[in-house]
């Protein structure tokens, strides 16, 4: 596996999203490289003209920048807009569905209907899952988890599962989910707040106080979210025994990734 040609590939990704007129006046998307580097490992051992991969991974790729730029607009502060304000969210909006539309020509350039059924599929799946999480209507540590999973891995599974690739299915969901339990953490260990420590207090504590969580609540909460990670983390280490020929760059990202978990998760671990 050529480590250039991931580049090629994220350069292709670029041109495309660069629209000279939204790059003005909004955020420039953000690659996902763990998304493209999962993206690769599951199509690199398939028989295909290395031409089509590249269209499968752009198509991919461009589904999840839609879905994340959406995103920008949803999780914006509410309140009063400036007229600047409200151009750039209106701005934001239409170039999330540009970069779907551009999904659509690559995959039809393939001429790959199935896919475009499949993916759409799986926008729907993260959809849900997304309302169900920010409308907290999710009951139990499990169904959470299971949901966040989904969320950041939906679109890695269904290519996966679209090449019968189950091993790096479910590598990628277990990978996709430790990286962003770790972002949390480390975000409520910041700013003291996360959405997602809100919900695990939620679910933890249900017939408890709703005011702030107390010293000893946020001890649990930290507590259960280190079991978790290290919980993953072992899912992830079982999963890559598993796995012939995984190549060098994925096992390094792993080793990474593995690297960034709080020293305290490891000693929650031992001492669990």
């Amino acid at each position: 596996m050529s480590h250039i040609h991931i580049s090629l590939i994220k350069e292709k990704l670029h041109n495309l999203i660069t629209h000279p007129y939204l790059i003005k006046h909004i955020e420039y998307p953000v690659i996902d490289e763990d998304k493209l580097l999962l993206l690769y490992s599951v199509l690199e051992s398939i028989e295909m003209s290395e031409e089509t991969k590249e269209q499968y991974i752009l198509s991919t790729m461009l589904v999840q920048i839609a879905l994340d730029t959406h995103d920008m607009v949803t999780n914006a502060k509410t309140g009063q807009l400036e007229e600047n304000d409200a151009k750039s969210r209106q701005l934001t909006v239409l170039a999330g569905d540009y970069y779907s539309g551009l999904y659509y020509r690559l995959l039809a350039d393939v001429n790959d209907i199935s896919m475009i059924k499949t993916l759409a599929h799986s926008i729907k799946q993260i959809n849900e899952h997304k309302i169900a999480y920010y409308h907290k209507e999710l009951e139990g540590i499990e169904n959470l988890m299971d949901s966040l999973g989904k969320i950041e891995s939906s679109l890695i599974q269904a290519v996966s599962s679209y090449f019968s690739n189950t091993l790096l299915k479910d590598l990628s969901v277990n990978f996709l989910l430790l990286k962003r339990l770790i972002h949390e953490r480390k975000y409520f260990c910041l700013e003291k707040s996360s959405f997602l420590f809100e919900t695990l207090r939620r679910i933890a504590f249900s017939k408890g106080e709703k005011n702030d969580p107390s010293k000893d609540q946020e001890t649990y909460m930290l507590f259960l979210m280190d079991r978790y990670i290290d919980h993953v983390k072992g899912t992830i280490e079982q999963l890559t025994r598993s796995i012939p020929k995984m190549n060098n760059l994925l096992e390094t990202r792993i080793q990474e990734l593995f690297y960034e978990i709080p020293f305290s998760s490891k000693k929650y671990a031992e001492e669990g």
